[in-house]
């Protein structure tokens, strides 16, 4: 077998089981171990999936840039919003984070008395329309693809804040790995913002589950809320072992 029917077997059988290890590999396709992690290296850097100790994993579908994540699966981010939207009362300091289902989770929000924090400009554009709620901005350099700020600025503005709730955006959620992103700087701001937090939520659509980027924010059980599809809850309620977190 030619490294092409190898690689097409891997990302097969990466789609139907959602990880690969190395050693099941090797039976399979009766090659060495050295030949496989070099098949996985190059997957890796063509971004068809992402490699992990071992072995690989899938890797998510969905478009990093937020322009293009914006109108992608409208309806269930709207679903996943709606289960947030009640956790939170008046008076809450929340520090919302970047991405679309948080955007929808700011579009639903009653206009009442809250103190937000963001590091995302299309939330803060979102809440000029709700004028009860106090905005407090973290500015920093911008991260473009994800139309977010990141660097020491917000990294220092965190360290002073204490919010009563954390909504924030990820890429990729996987029941081992955790929870992950393809951006290093912007994984250095999202595990200081969940430090930080009293009570941290994460809201993941059909597409995040069971995948992962490069770069790792936390482990699953270092969050409160993991908010899913209703066809996702009994799988992840079976099969995602000695969960501490509670499901919505």
């Amino acid at each position: 077998m030619d490294r092409d029917q190898r690689q097409s077997y891997i990302l097969k059988l990466l789609k139907e089981k959602q990880r690969v290890y190395i050693s099941e590999l090797s039976d399979a396709l009766k090659v060495s171990d050295d030949t496989l992690r070099r098949d996985l290296s190059y997957l890796d850097n063509e971004g068809l999936l992402t490699k992990v100790h071992g072995g690989a994993v899938a890797k998510s579908p969905i478009p990093i840039d937020f322009s293009h994540r914006l109108n992608c699966d409208i309806d269930q981010k709207q679903g996943l919003a709606a289960k947030v939207i009640p956790l939170f009362a008046e008076n809450d300091v929340i520090l919302v984070d970047g991405g679309t289902s948080n955007l929808q989770v700011i579009k639903q929000l009653p206009d009442i008395a809250l103190t937000i924090y963001t590091n995302s400009f299309p939330i803060v554009q979102e809440l000029l329309s709700k004028p009860k709620v106090e905005v407090v901005f973290l500015g920093g350099e911008l991260l473009r693809d994800s139309q977010v700020t990141i660097g020491l600025t917000v990294y220092r503005a965190l360290q002073f804040l204490r919010p009563d709730w954390l909504l924030l955006g990820i890429c990729s959620v996987h029941p081992q790995i955790g929870l992950t992103v393809p951006s290093r700087e912007e994984s250095y701001v999202k595990q200081l913002m969940i430090e930080r937090s009293a009570k941290t939520i994460v809201m993941a659509d059909n597409h995040k589950l069971n995948t992962a980027h490069q770069f790792v924010i936390s482990a699953l059980n270092d969050i409160n809320y993991l908010v899913v599809e209703d066809n996702m809850k009994e799988e992840i309620e079976k099969n995602w072992k000695n969960r501490s977190y509670s499901l919505l």
